[in-house]
Order: C-alpha cells, then structure tokens, then sequence
C-alpha cells in the first residue's frame, strides 16, 4: 500500500509533466506529436473522426523580417485576377527584387507576364530577365502530367502580353518549353534571383525545385508561387523540406502564400 506522501508526489510529478506538456512543451514539435496521438487514440476509441495534421509545415517568417526598405517607393502593376500573385505578394517580390538587385532573374511560368513586368520595373536597368512559358499547343503533351485546373493558364491567346510593347521588355528574354525537358545548361550557376509559378502538380513542383535550385548562385533567392493554394505544391515543398537538406531552410512568407529559400 502506497503512503500519502508517494500518492502526493505521484501527483505533484504528473502535474509537473502535464503543466510542462501544456505551456512550454507546445514549442516542442515532438510535444505537439505526442499531444495530437493521444487526443486521436482517445477519438478513434469513441468513434470520433482524427484531428489531420497541419499541412503548412515550413517554418513561417514575414515581411519584417526579409526586408529592410520599410516604406521605399517601388513602381509595379497590380491589376489581379485568375491565376494572378494577390497585390500583397506582388509588393512583396517587387521589394525583394529592389532590394537585392540581382542581375539575372529566372521566371518558371510566365502566364500574361504580370509579375515578370513587375521584376522588370523594380531592378537595375541592365538586369536580365528569362522567363519559361509552356506554350498552349504543347498542353496535351507535357512529359509530365499537370493539373486540370491549370489547362485553362496554359491555354491563351498570348504569354506574357503584359510587357509586349512596354519600354521593360528590352530586359525580358521569352523562351518557350516543356520545364521537364528544357535544355537549362546555358543558365547553370548564373542566376541571382528565381520565381517558380509554373505547374502546381506535385511532379512538376519537384521537378522545377530541382532544376531551379541549380541555376542558382550562392546567395541567390528562390522564390514559390502557390504553396497554401495548391495541393501540389504544398506537398512537394513540403517533402523537400524534410527530406532534401538542400531545402532545409525554406521558409514561409506569412500573409501570401509565397515560399523562399536563400540558397
């Protein structure tokens, strides 16, 4: 038979764990882990659906923190629609781009070329831009499959008629292909700065990280379109990110749905 006193620091010792699971021990992913495992054990026993996991994985930062210009004056276009960067996130990489004022930008998907006239107006004068389109005749014939819901960006009239005829464009090189197989040799180890928005299909996420990540210069700046709107994207970031130590320091940008890595 147990004393009152060992009763009494039983207690005091399960209270401490509690307490410390419940306040400081929520920082802890692993905490966290264990916390959820025992709310679904006690779910599943009482026939009540799980508590999924979060699917936004990558650590969070903000605006605050990856720029350094506060209220400089930028030029830029914001019209938005279908398939567009919000207004928000388009302030976002045009700051990021007058700020670090790189020399060769990559655009993955150029679509009406809207943010790429953005990146034109808000870098140096003798910046170059490539941006990859995938042309619409090649929509039924990707190496790779992409997602029904983005046939109808592939599908128009003309890519990139935001800066066709705009004193921009002679900073703009339009290529056109398949990102799957697009000769990239001739951009190795030359680019400062890189926006991904091309397929959101999980394949093709994976496909363009990699590609991309090796166009890049060491200091250079990855940018993804997408990550908390497109089911493809978020797990193939989100895979990258745990499993490839290339892309261990990506971060989310909070307020947009924007991932970055400092390569």
């Amino acid at each position: 038979m147990t004393s009152l006193t060992d009763d009494l620091k039983l207690y005091l010792g399960v209270l401490k764990r509690v307490t410390t699971i419940m306040t400081v021990g929520l920082l802890s992913p692993h905490s966290r882990e264990r916390l959820l495992a025992i709310y679904n054990l006690e779910q599943a026993k009482n026939g009540l659906p799980e508590t999924p996991q979060d699917p936004y994985i990558i650590p969070k930062t903000d605006v605050f923190e990856i720029l350094h210009l506060g209220n400089a004056e930028y030029e830029g276009v914001y019209e938005c629609g279908f398939g567009h960067t919000t207004e928000f996130e388009l302030k976002v990489i045009s700051n990021l781009v007058k700020e670090r004022n790189p020399q060769r930008i990559f655009e993955l998907g150029t679509f009406l070329g809207r943010t790429t006239l953005n990146m034109a107006l808000n870098s140096s004068h003798d910046t170059q831009i490539i941006t990859l389109d995938l042309p619409a005749n090649q929509v039924d014939s990707t190496e790779m499959e992409i997602e029904l819901g983005e046939i109808r960006y592939v599908k128009k009239e003309v890519s990139g008629e935001r800066f066709l005829g705009h004193p921009a464009q002679s900073k703009i090189t339009q290529l056109y292909g398949d990102s799957a197989t697009f000769d990239f040799s001739d951009l190795e180890h030359s680019i400062d700065f890189a926006f991904i928005d091309g397929s959101h299909a999980y394949d093709y996420v994976l496909n363009d990280s990699q590609k991309v990540l090796s166009l890049m210069r060491p200091g250079g700046l990855i940018l993804w379109h997408d990550y908390t709107n497109w089911a493809g994207v978020r797990s193939a970031l989100n895979l990258l990110y745990e499993s490839d130590p290339n892309f261990k320091n990506i971060k989310h940008i909070g307020g947009t749905s924007i991932a970055m890595l400092e390569v």
